[in-house]
């Protein structure tokens, strides 16, 4: 989410960011919710599963399923982050 020019700390397990900036404009800030090692559950179901030969069949073997029948896989390989993030480095 767009903070503006502000720096807001989360009061939820968000990440603050900077956005973008250009030229000399101020830097405009943002919220966000990191979904970490997400590209990395494709190389995982290729080298670990060897369920595709590369990367790009994985598009190409979920669209063999008429729906998901309510199972989700949450590539939650390195823990969880937003909401649940903590900074590993923060005292």
């Amino acid at each position: 989410m767009n903070t503006g020019e502000q720096s807001v700390p989360s009061q939820f397990g968000l990440l603050t960011t900077i956005a973008y900036k250009f030229g000399n404009a101020p830097a405009r800030y943002a919220l966000e919710g990191s979904v970490a090692i997400t590209g990395a559950l494709v190389q995982w179901l290729r080298d670990n599963l060897g369920l595709i030969a590369k990367s790009p069949d994985v598009e190409t073997l979920a669209k063999t399923v008429k729906d998901n029948g309510g199972v989700y896989f949450v590539p939650a390989f390195s823990g969880l982050y937003a909401p649940y993030w903590k900074n590993p480095h923060a005292g």
